[in-house]
């Protein structure tokens, strides 16, 4: 199926339990509490307890923690 539109990617945090990313990510490491996620030249570290995938598709993941206790972003240096 042909895309229609390019929206870019989008890093929503619900309510400090959720990682929510719509558009184009890579899956870096999955671990018992954390994610490694990129998405464009970003990367995103994840960690928080009792993490639970809810959703891994090819532009849409969602990851639910009981609580996020700590999350950095940093501009990726692979090339």
């Amino acid at each position: 199926m042909k895309k229609l539109f390019n929206i870019g990617s989008q890093i929503v945090i619900d309510e400090f339990t959720s990682l929510r990313i719509t558009g184009p990510y890579e899956l870096v490491t999955l671990g018992p509490d954390f994610a490694i996620i990129k998405s464009g030249d970003y990367l995103i570290e994840t960690t928080g307890e009792a993490l639970i995938v809810e959703k891994l598709a090819e532009e849409a993941a969602v990851f639910s923690f009981d609580v996020i206790t700590t999350m950095e972003i940093r501009i990726s240096h692979e090339v």
